[in-house]
């Protein structure tokens, strides 16, 4: 055999290269198109919530990716807490948050698998993390209001609620801040929440009677003139609702008792005691109002039928109260 030029060795070695190069550039470009198709297919399975294909196809897109994809693993992860598996949802989570500590996404579907999953206190800091990233994330509002309130933390629960009903006032977002509020004792934030509520729903029978008790409150009237009569006209639709709501009369007897009006409001008080004779409440009210009268004879009664239905321990205090005062009004008419 003869023996091949130095020229036409060289000739086939960068023939050889070549050809090397033109297939590792067709394999490198077969396997993205195939990480590009699959991501397309995870989409389409997410959107049509078909999660166990979206959790398999994320997954390899994720994994194809060198799990440095961000998006990947919240959408694996999510796929997994909808297959109820928030275990490896939640351990995904954790290492997508180690290799992309600044994605927001990660840490808002985090704290959502941990409220989920009852770990209250690591969602509220994942929330809180989340926000810090990016502070108009919706979700992460509710979440953080939600979960502060499962904690027994309204007052703090507030300011997250507040922005999220700037951001999306909705009727649920509204009730999450005024339960908030309710919690906390904050009765004109509760008010105005109220306001926000009615404009966008009806409201149910429980919203209106307990938005229009708030009117009851002294330190509201002051610092809100109209809440009387705007929560009166919030319990007269409660009676629309529910004409045998013994507490919305029992409220209604109130505020016009506050008004000065103390007919209308025995007229109410007594409707309450027609609808629900056994509630001590109305008794109560209704020596009370007998007693602002100076007829002692007639709440001595009322209060002597009181002493038959006041069992529990606020009951028996206000009932001894009342008839010190019972007893005041005999000594002075002495």
């Amino acid at each position: 055999m003869g023996q091949a030029s130095p020229r036409g060795g060289v000739r086939l070695t960068m023939r050889a290269l070549s050809l090397t190069l033109l297939t590792l550039s067709a394999c490198v470009t077969s396997r993205d198109a195939g990480v590009e198709a699959n991501e397309r297919l995870a989409a389409a399975a997410s959107r049509r919530g078909d999660w166990a294909v979206a959790a398999d196809l994320w997954h390899r897109v994720y994994l194809a990716d060198g799990l440095n994809n961000p998006r990947a693993c919240l959408e694996t992860s999510r796929a997994l807490a909808e297959l109820g598996d928030p275990t490896s949802a939640e351990a995904l989570l954790r290492d997508g948050i180690r290799r992309s500590p600044e994605s927001a996404a990660l840490h808002e579907l985090h704290g959502r698998v941990l409220e989920e999953t009852g770990w209250r206190r690591a969602a509220e800091a994942a929330y809180v993390k989340a926000l810090e990233l990016q502070p108009g994330l919706t979700t992460s509002l509710a979440g953080l209001g939600r979960v502060r309130l499962q904690l027994g933390l309204e007052t703090s629960a507030i300011a997250p609620l507040e922005r999220l009903v700037e951001l999306d006032p909705t009727p649920d977002s509204v009730r999450l801040l005024t339960e908030a509020a309710r919690s906390a004792g904050q009765d004109t934030v509760a008010y105005d929440a109220y306001l926000h509520l009615f404009d966008l729903t009806q409201g149910t029978l429980w919203e209106l009677v307990d938005a229009g008790s708030l009117g009851l409150e002294a330190e509201l009237r002051e610092e809100r003139r109209a809440s009387g009569p705007v929560c009166e006209a919030w319990l007269s639709r409660a009676l629309e609702v529910d004409p045998q709501c013994a507490r919305a009369h029992i409220f209604l007897g109130r505020l016009r008792a506050l008004a000065g009006e103390e007919d209308e409001a025995a007229a109410y008080l007594m409707r309450a005691r027609e609808i629900d004779p056994g509630e001590v409440e109305t008794v109560f009210e209704l020596a009370e109002l007998e007693l602002r009268r100076g007829e002692r004879a007639a709440a001595t009664e009322l209060l002597d039928q009181a002493a038959e239905l006041a069992h529990g321990e606020a009951a028996r205090v206000r009932l001894e109260l009342l008839l010190s005062r019972a007893e005041e009004l005999t000594e002075q008419a002495d």
